[in-house]
């Protein structure tokens, strides 16, 4: 299986249209989708993942500053607990605290509902990402509507510099507000070999990501494709120097392809 990297939404790949390309589905909605891959035996269902999430959002609407949420920069999917007055982490826990199986069976449940949660914290980022560059894309539009009605020339629009302060007029969160949230691709990628067949590779066509990854010496080689490969444990494209503790998941290998 090729899957798409980093992003889960088809609006945010970059790449060129590759057959048999697909996006993950953590299991959000409802239904889910025809075109994307979601996983059987998901730990959290659409109901309680959905509950999570609006706690999460809800805890991250208390920092004025977005760069602040600590679900986005967390090191670990635990660092965002701390704090929480939603308290997350006992609410996960609490899923599998039910006496069935052993300890190492409910230990290994409640890894691969925080594997999900990390994976459900960045489809809802993204569906943010979506929604602003909506509003922003409806802030441009307004403009050009109102230059064509009250009838200004092109070389009389002040351009960018109207959609900028539409922009920051409405808080849509667009550049000219300054602020940038990267996706934390590093903790997606230790979160998929949970739920991802073995045989599965991940596609990238993020420049970026690519040269964090040559810089942090991951070694990559030509395949027969055509296409640059490279396989490793997921903590190590997740840039860490040594295996994390509790996340089974990043233990997995993973093969990686670039597309340039």
């Amino acid at each position: 299986m090729l899957l798409a990297f980093p992003y889960m939404h088809p609006e945010l790949w970059s790449g060129d249209d590759l057959d048999g390309l697909t996006f993950f589905d953590p299991g959000l909605a409802a239904e889910p989708d025809p075109h994307a891959f979601r996983p059987g035996g998901l730990p959290l269902d659409p109901k309680t993942a959905g509950a999570l999430i609006n706690d999460c959002i809800r805890f991250g609407e208390q920092f004025k500053d977005p760069g602040e949420m600590a679900y986005f920069g967390a090191v670990t999917v635990d660092d965002f607990y701390e704090g929480s007055s939603m308290s997350i982490q006992a609410q996960l826990s609490r899923q599998f605290d039910d006496g069935k199986g052993t300890r190492q069976e409910r230990e290994a449940r409640e890894a691969a509902s925080k594997a999900q949660f990390v994976l459900l914290l960045a489809w809802a980022f993204e569906e943010r990402i979506l929604e602003l560059a909506g509003l922003e894309e409806g802030i441009r539009s307004g403009w050009d509507a109102m230059d064509r009605t009250i009838g200004v020339d092109e070389e009389d629009s002040l351009g960018e510099r109207e959609t900028a302060l539409g922009e920051t007029l409405s808080h849509t969160g667009g550049t000219s507000d300054g602020q940038e949230i990267q996706l934390p691709w590093q903790r997606v990628i230790e979160a998929l070999p949970a739920f991802v067949p073995e045989d599965t590779v991940l596609v990238c066509a993020d420049p970026e990501i690519f040269e964090v990854w040559e810089e942090f010496g991951i070694a990559f080689e030509q395949g027969e494709d055509g296409h640059l490969r490279a396989t490793a444990p997921a903590w190590k494209f997740g840039c860490r120097r040594r295996e994390p503790q509790g996340m089974p998941a990043a233990l997995k290998r993973l093969t990686v392809a670039i597309l340039k």
